[in-house]
């Protein structure tokens, strides 16, 4: 199918990453931050999704401390279904601050009716693999611990994310599972790079090109430290040895997109080994399709599936999809 051209059009005016080879890692977040914000503003903004309480925190963490962003319906409400969500970035670049990522958080709290708690996890190369699993683990803790506070109801939380921060929410499933008492009763996986060791698909894929390549061997870079493979499963969740206990999975990815085989391939075997898992690709669609709502009516069908997905955990926690 041919690129969905509203997507097309759309992006075609976003500024292209910074190429200049001294600038630090650091320095270049900040430009590719400043220039998403810049293009976000010239989408259209809903304004339906202000009805939120939003709430800045910081916990502590292993590393450091850990800046959380809490969006609440406004009104008074029982505890709610909770949603830990991380920005995506290739484990090095920042939207924590960036629009997209605040009208995503908003209009999930408010259609959701749950608490998305964004967090703004430490990145590489400052802080490789396994920082960011680690302070996920820690804040997803603090929101059955110490939720309740928030209006957190700790029986009903899941995790999501988009493209790198999907990676990180299932491997924080992982994580979740692993340690024997798990908090985790939905996980939400949109875009997901979830195949760092190109375990799935060729090696290079062949619809990688020259500059997809290069990005993708930067950012394996910046993440893994010295000796760290990448076909770790909490670093490249498509390679872990099983995904049986794993919660419930909506995994939704874009046609025109290089991790889509590896997602596919990744809710195959959740539904194989008896996980529930709802998988949907979306026709003519590409990476940035999440946050395209705004002016994509496919974009906007992504998100209604998100937020459905939420809503279930109003329904049955247990078998939120």
């Amino acid at each position: 199918m041919p690129i969905d051209p509203i997507a097309l059009n759309t992006l075609s005016t976003m500024a292209q990453p910074p190429s200049n080879p001294t600038l630090t890692p650091a320095q270049r977040r900040d430009i590719i931050a400043d220039n998403l914000q810049e293009f976000m503003t010239t989408l259209p903004r809903d304004n339906r999704w202000d009805g939120v309480e939003v709430t800045e925190l910081t916990i502590p963490g292993p590393h450091r401390p850990i800046p959380i962003r809490l969006f609440r319906p406004v009104g008074e409400r029982p505890q709610l279904p909770s949603v830990l969500y991380f920005f995506g970035g290739a484990f090095w670049m920042r939207s924590y601050e960036t629009e997209d990522m605040l009208s995503i958080c908003r209009q999930l709290a408010v259609e959701g009716d749950s608490v998305i708690v964004e967090i703004d996890y430490a990145l590489a190369p400052e802080y490789p693999y396994p920082a960011a699993l680690h302070e996920g683990m820690s804040v997803l803790r603090w929101m059955a611990e110490s939720g309740s506070e928030y209006g957190i109801d700790a029986t009903r939380l899941a995790v999501g994310g988009l493209s790198a921060g999907g990676a990180i929410a299932a491997g924080v499933a992982l994580m979740d599972r692993d340690g024997g008492a798990p908090l985790v009763r939905l996980q939400i996986l949109e875009v997901p790079g979830i195949d760092l060791a190109l375990s799935v698909v060729a090696d290079p894929p062949a619809d990688f090109s020259t500059s997809d390549l290069d990005s993708f061997l930067e950012f394996q870079h910046f993440y893994l430290p010295e000796g760290v493979p990448s076909d770790d499963p909490y670093v490249s969740p498509a390679d872990t040895p099983s995904v049986v206990g794993l919660p419930p999975a909506l995994i939704l990815t874009a046609e025109i997109d290089v991790v889509r085989p590896a997602a596919e391939a990744y809710a195959d075997r959740l539904r194989l080994a008896g996980v529930i898992c709802v998988s949907v690709v979306f026709g003519g669609q590409v990476h940035f399709a999440p946050q395209l709502a705004s002016v994509s009516p496919s974009s906007r069908a992504w998100r209604a599936m998100v937020t459905e997905a939420v809503r279930g955990l109003h329904r049955d926690p247990g078998n939120p999809l």
